[in-house]
């Protein structure tokens, strides 16, 4: 589904007066950049703690290393005109290839868990979906083929996904909701806590 099917599929669900039909239609716009930006975010984390993305930290790693003790094998009168001798000079401060370096053992220091099938996309949709219904006046109901279920199917953009237990499991335990509070000089989203 395109995302101006899935704008189109939205608005009709949430259907917004005549008058704010544009700002509804903005709105959805905001929800599916949320699934989509939380998307790649929970699979950049995904990745980097699986045995795949492991290997290839511990090579980047390794070619670190590698790299600062080239550099500090460089005489010293030379290493000033190479780009790492940034912060080599400043007494105390770790060079920018010291900070990777600290960044890769941190990634590798971790336990890989267990591999599963991902369902951040729905879960962040799930989330998505209710503050929209919140924000158009409807009430976020935990029941399949509900209007709560059909926003969420638009938003991760696939008509067939089963989100009930997502529901259910959000109903349980709400994340902070995202507030949309209208002002005399615009709208402005919040986070509020549950």
């Amino acid at each position: 589904m395109t995302r101006d099917q899935q704008i189109r599929k939205a608005l009709e669900l949430l259907a917004p007066p005549p008058g704010q039909r544009k700002e509804c239609q903005h709105d959805i716009g905001l929800a599916l950049d949320r699934v989509e930006d939380g998307t790649v975010a929970a699979q950049s984390f995904r990745v980097a703690g699986s045995k795949k993305g492991k290997e290839d930290v511990l090579r980047y790693y390794v070619s670190l290393r590698r790299l600062r003790d080239a550099y500090r094998s460089l005489h010293p009168a030379i290493r000033p005109w190479f780009s790492l001798a940034e912060t080599a000079y400043v007494a105390g401060k770790p060079t920018v290839i010291d900070r990777e370096i600290e960044i890769a053992e941190a990634f590798l220091a971790q336990p890989s868990p267990p591999p599963r099938r991902d369902a951040s996309r729905n879960k962040i949709a799930v989330d998505a979906a209710r503050d929209l219904l919140s924000w158009w006046g409807h009430k976020a109901v935990t029941t399949r083929g509900g209007k709560w279920a059909r926003l969420a199917k638009i938003l991760t953009g696939d008509l067939t996904v089963d989100l009930f237990d997502h529901l259910r499991e959000f109903k349980r335990r709400p994340g902070p909701s995202i507030e949309k509070v209208r002002g005399p000089d615009g709208i402005v989203h919040r986070t509020r806590r549950p």
